[in-house]
C-alpha cells in the first residue's frame, strides 16, 4: 500500500549521481517546482528549495541497453559511483555483430572530423574515453540492481550487462529515468531513452532539441557523455548538428558521434564526449550548445563539483511509527539511514546548483507498511546546512496564548522603504566583498540573526528568504509584509535620442489582398492597444510604440499606446513621471541608496486595473519585463520547466505624488487588494497577484541606484483569464518580455500569443517586435533592412537572408508564417547575436526564441483592417 504525500508520494528511491554517459541529477529534473517547506527551520546556510510534485500520470514504454558500473576517485580522494548506460557494449562487440563504443567513437572522429583528431586535446579526451569504459564492470558484477524510479521491481539484466524490458515512465518525460542500488546504502541515478525513437520528421524547423541528461554534474579530470535527440525525430546529421563548449578553458568536446546498431546508423541520437580539465576550482558553470544549420538550438547545463560540505535534519512521520528510512543526495558520503528518533547527517554532500535532497522512509499504519518520498533540490553553494527537514512535523495540542497584534502601517508607508534601504546598503558592501550569490547567503544569514559579529538587524524585520531563485532576497516584516529585493535583473537605462527615420507612408492591406481560404481569419475587432511601462528605459530603439504606433493611426485605427516616459527633475521636458536620483537628504547613507520616480501624467502610468479592459481590444501588445519567482534564473532551462513555476510580470515601477497627502492610483489598487498579495514562504502559501520588488537601477553614467516596482504574478492574469468580463478572447498578443513565453497559459482565451522562451536583449527584441507587425501588415517587402545593404534586417548579427523568398513578399502574412519567415528566411529568431562570454546577456539571452501558440492550430491569423460603412438613408 503506498500513501500519497505531498512529493512524489510513491516513487522509487532516487539519487543524483555522476554517470559517464548520463549523469542524471538534472538539478531536481523537469518534474520539480519551487516551493518553500514548512518543515525547513533557518539555518546557518540559507539556501533555496525546490520540491518536486506530485506522482505524474505514467505510461509503460521499452527500454534497452548495457548498463555498467564503476567508482570514480576525484581529485580529493573521495569516491563516488559512476553508472554508463549504452546503446552498444563499451569495448567489446556483441553478438550481433554491432561494434562497441569505443570503437564508434574513434572510427568517427578520425573519419568525420579528422582536424579534430589530430589535436592533443581530442586525444586526451580519447584515452581517457577508452581509460574509464575499460575499467567499468556490467552492472550485475558491481552487485547493482536497476529499477524505474517509479516501480519497485527491479529490471533483469544479463551477465554481459544487456537489458531490455518495459518501464514505468512519466507521460510527459522525454527521458526515461531509473536508479541503481549498489547495495544496502549506495545508490545512483541514470537516464536513458526509450528504444521506440525513431526519425518521424524531415522538417528540421519544426523540431525541438533535448539531451539526454537534461543537466550534467562532473569532476575535474572526467569525461562524461551526453546524448541530443529532438522532439519529432529528425536526421540531426543531415541537419547539421554541431556542439559548442561555451567556456573552452574548462576542457573539450567532440562533434557529434551517431552509432551504428544492426548495420545501420541511428541518426536520429548523437552521443558527445566532454572532458573536463584536471585541477579546475569548483564549482564553475557553463553551457554546452548543440545547434542546427536552421537555426534551432539548446543550451545543456554543465557544472564541475568538487567541494563538499554536510547536510542534516530530521525526517518526520507525522506521528506514525517509523519502520525504516534512508536519506540521499550526490556525493561520497552521501547517504545514510534514519535513526529512530528521524535525524540523519550527509556527512559530504558536493556543492553547487540545484543539488537534489531525497528521503525515503516506511512507516507503520494500520497494520501496513507505508512507503513515503520527498525530494528537495537546493542551491548548495555555501558551508554546512542543518536543520534541512523532511515529512510532516506532528502537530502540538493547541494553546491558547494571548498575543499582540502589530498595528499594520498602510502598505505605501514609507516606513518599509526605509528599512529595506538598510538592507540595501549592508548588501552593496558585502556584493563588493563577496560577489552577488554569496552577499546574497549573507544577508539572509544576516537578517536570520545567524552571522555573527554582524551589523544589527533593522528594526521590525523578522527574517527573510530565497524561495528558489537564489538571487532574490525575500524580506518579512514583524507585521507579515514582505518584499523582494532582486539582485540579478538590473534596469539599464539607454541613453535618449531620436526617433529612426520612417519608411514612406504605405496603406495597410486588407483581407481581400490574399489568397482566399476558409482558414484565413482576423481577431475579433481592429482596435489596437499598446501598453509600454519601461518605455523610458530605451526611448530611442526602433520599438512598435513609436513607428507602429504612426502607422495605426495614420490609416485610422481605434489604436490606444500607453507608453511611460520620464526626465529628470532638472529637465525643462516634462513627461509622465520625473526621475529623482538623490530624493533623501544627505549625508544618511541608507535613504541615498533608493531613487524615486514622480508622477506627472497618470495616464500614461500603467497600472494594474488597465490589463482588466485590454481584452476588449483585437491586438494586445505589451512590453513589460518578466521572469521566474521560484526558479533559478541562471539555470533556467526552457526546454524542461518545472510543472507549478511561478512567472511575474513587471507593471511598472512606483511612482509617487509630490504631494504624499494624495494617494496615488497604485496605493489605492495594492490597499484594495491587500488580501491577494503573493506570499509562499515563511509558512504561508497563497496565489497571490501582486508583490513589491526592488531593483537595481543603473543609469547611462554607470552609477547605481536601487528603485520598487509592482510585480504581477501570473496568478493575477490567471484571474482575468477565467472572467467573461477581462478574458483574452478573439485577441492576438504579444508580450514583448522576458520568459513572456512560459506564461502564455495565463492567456489561453486568446486567439493567439507570442512570447520569448528566456531572457531577450532589448537590441534584439524590440526591432524582432516591430519586423513582426510590418510583415503582418504590409508583407516583408520595404521592411527596415540593415544600411550595409545585403538585404539583412536592421537587427544586430542578423545574417543574409536565405536566397529567394518562397513567398510573396507584397502580401501580408499571417501571424504563425510572418514568425516562420523571420526564423527561416531571415535567420533571426533565435536572436542570432553572440553577446561576450561573462557579459550581462550572454548568461540569459542568448539564443532566445520567440514562439506562437494559437487556439486553433489550424487557422492563419490577419492583422484586421478597418472598415467603414456608409448607410443611405431612403
Amino acid at each position: 500500500m503506498v500513501k500519497t504525500r505531498k512529493l512524489y508520494p510513491c516513487l522509487a528511491l532516487v539519487v543524483a549521481i555522476i554517470c559517464l554517459i548520463l549523469l542524471s541529477n538534472c538539478g531536481g529534473g523537469g518534474n520539480s517546482t519551487i516551493v518553500p517547506s514548512s518543515g525547513i527551520t533557518p539555518t546557518e546556510n540559507a539556501v533555496s528549495y525546490t520540491n518536486p510534485t506530485p506522482t505524474p500520470v505514467l505510461t509503460n514504454v521499452s527500454v534497452s541497453g548495457y548498463i555498467y558500473g564503476n567508482n570514480i576517485t576525484t581529485g580529493d580522494g573521495e569516491t563516488v559511483p559512476r553508472i554508463n548506460v549504452l546503446d552498444v557494449p563499451a569495448c567489446q562487440a556483441d553478438s550481433s555483430g554491432n561494434e562497441p563504443f569505443t570503437t564508434q567513437v574513434s572510427n568517427t572522429l578520425q573519419q568525420d572530423y579528422p582536424e579534430d583528431w589530430a589535436k592533443a586535446d581530442i586525444q586526451e579526451l580519447y584515452a581517457q574515453l577508452n581509460k574509464t569504459l575499460s575499467e567499468s564492470k556490467p552492472l550485475p558484477e558491481c552487485n547493482g540492481q536497476v529499477y524505474s524510479v517509479y516501480n519497485e521491481n527491479p529490471i533483469p539484466v544479463g551477465s554481459d550487462g544487456h537489458f531490455d524490458n518495459t518501464v514505468l515512465t512519466g507521460a510527459a518525460d522525454s527521458n526515461v529515468k531509473l536508479e541503481v542500488a549498489l547495495g544496502e546504502d549506495n545508490y545512483a541515478d541514470v537516464e536513458t531513452l526509450p528504444s521506440s525513437g525513431s526519425i518521424n520528421s524531415s522538417d528540421a524547423t519544426s523540431a525541438v532539441l533535448k539531451s539526454c541528461p537534461e543537466k550534467i554534474f562532473a569532476f575535474p579530470g572526467e569525461i562524461v557523455i551526453f546524448k541530443v535527440y529532438s522532439e519529432p525525430g529528425i536526421n540531426l546529421k543531415s541537419a547539421g548538428l554541431k556542439f559548442t563548449l561555451n567556456n573552452p578553458s574548462i576542457g573539450c568536446i567532440t562533434q557529434p558521434v551517431y552509432l551504428c546498431l544492426f548495420g545501420a546508423h541511428k541518426y536520429q541520437v548523437a552521443y558527445g564526449c566532454v572532458y573536463i580539465k584536471p585541477g579546475l576550482d569548483t564549482p564553475v558553470d557553463t553551457t554546452i550548445l548543440a545547434k542546427l544549420n536552421s537555426g534551432q538550438s539548446m543550451s545543456i547545463f554543465l557544472e564541475v563539483i568538487k567541494k563538499t560540505a554536510s547536510v542534516s535534519g530530521t525526517v518526520y512521520t507525522g506521528g506514525s511509527p517509523l519502520v525504516k528510512g534512508y536519506v540521499k543526495s550526490l556525493g561520497p558520503k552521501a547517504c545514510c539511514k534514519i535513526d529512530s528518533s528521524g535525524a540523519y547527517s550527509l556527512p559530504k554532500v558536493f556543492r553547487g546548483h540545484s543539488r537534489s535532497v531525497i528521503a525515503t522512509w516506511w512507516t507503520s499504519e494500520n497494520g501496513q507498511k507505508i512507503r513515503h518520498r520527498e525530494e528537495k533540490v537546493i542551491d548548495f553553494l555555501s558551508g554546512d546546512l542543518t536543520g534541512f527537514n523532511f515529512g510532516v512535523p506532528m502537530a502540538p495540542t493547541p494553546t491558547l496564548t494571548p498575543s499582540a497584534t502589530p498595528t499594520l502601517r498602510p502598505r505605501y508607508d514609507e516606513f518599509y522603504n526605509e528599512k529595506i534601504a538598510e538592507v540595501f546598503y549592508q548588501y552593496d558592501q558585502w556584493e563588493t566583498e563577496l560577489g552577488e550569490l554569496e552577499a546574497n547567503q549573507h544577508t539572509i544569514q544576516w537578517l536570520n540573526g545567524q552571522l555573527p559579529d554582524s551589523p544589527p538587524i533593522p528594526d521590525e524585520i523578522a527574517g527573510a528568504t530565497s524561495i528558489g531563485n537564489p538571487y532574490d532576497i525575500w524580506v518579512e516584516f514583524k507585521d507579515g509584509r514582505t518584499e523582494c529585493i532582486s539582485t540579478s535583473d538590473p534596469i539599464i537605462m539607454g541613453e535618449e535620442g531620436t526617433d529612426e527615420a520612417l519608411p514612406k507612408k504605405e496603406e495597410i492591406k486588407h483581407l481581400t489582398h490574399l489568397t482566399s481560404s476558409s482558414n484565413n481569419t482576423t481577431v475579433k475587432n481592429a482596435n489596437v492597444i499598446i501598453i509600454s511601462p519601461y518605455f523610458w528605459q530605451y526611448p530611442s530603439e526602433l520599438q512598435p510604440e513609436i513607428q507602429i504606433m504612426r502607422k495605426l493611426r495614420d490609416n485610422n485605427y481605434n489604436a490606444l499606446c500607453i507608453k511611460t516616459e520620464c526626465s529628470s527633475v532638472t529637465s525643462l521636458d516634462k513627461r509622465d513621471m520625473e526621475f529623482d536620483w538623490n530624493p533623501y537628504p544627505l549625508p544618511d547613507p541608507n535613504l541615498k541608496m533608493y531613487a524615486k520616480f514622480y508622477a506627472l501624467n497618470w495616464s500614461n502610468i500603467i497600472t494594474p486595473d488597465i490589463f482588466e479592459n485590454i481584452g476588449k481590444y483585437g491586438i494586445i501588445y505589451i512590453n513589460a519585463h518578466g521572469g521566474p519567482i521560484n526558479i533559478n534564473e541562471k539555470t533556467f532551462d526552457p526546454i524542461s520547466v518545472p510543472p507549478g513555476a511561478i512567472f511575474r510580470m513587471s507593471c511598472t515601477v512606483v511612482a509617487e505624488n509630490r504631494d504624499r497627502t494624495i494617494r496615488t492610483p497604485i496605493e489605492n489598487w495594492v490597499t484594495e487588494h491587500y488580501l491577494e498579495e503573493y506570499r509562499d514562504f515563511f509558512g504561508y502559501h497563497n496565489k497571490g497577484w501582486w508583490f513589491y520588488r526592488n531593483r537595481e537601477l543603473y543609469n547611462s553614467s554607470g552609477d547605481k541606484r536601487w528603485v520598487k516596482e509592482l510585480a504581477l504574478t501570473n496568478y493575477y492574469f490567471d484571474y482575468l483569464n477565467s472572467k467573461a468580463e477581462t478574458n483574452f478572447e478573439g485577441s492576438l498578443i504579444y508580450w514583448n518580455g522576458c520568459y513572456s513565453w512560459q506564461m502564455r497559459n495565463s492567456f489561453n482565451t486568446a486567439k493567439g500569443f507570442i512570447g520569448y522562451d528566456r531572457s531577450a536583449a532589448p537590441f534584439w527584441a524590440y526591432p524582432f517586435a516591430y519586423d513582426f507587425f510590418w510583415f503582418m501588415m504590409y508583407g516583408t517587402k520595404d521592411c527596415p533592412k540593415d544600411p550595409k545593404g545585403d538585404g539583412s534586417l536592421d537587427i544586430p548579427n542578423s545574417p543574409i537572408p536565405a536566397g529567394t523568398p518562397t513567398f510573396d513578399e507584397d502580401k501580408p502574412l499571417d501571424a504563425r508564417h510572418a514568425l516562420h519567415v523571420l526564423r527561416t528566411h531571415y535567420y533571426v529568431n533565435p536572436d542570432p547575436q553572440r553577446y561576450p562570454p561573462g557579459s550581462l546577456y550572454d548568461l540569459y539571452c542568448s539564443n532566445c526564441t520567440a514562439y506562437i501558440w494559437q487556439k486553433d492550430d489550424d487557422e492563419y491569423i490577419y492583422f484586421p483592417v478597418p472598415v467603414t460603412v456608409t448607410v443611405e438613408k431612403k
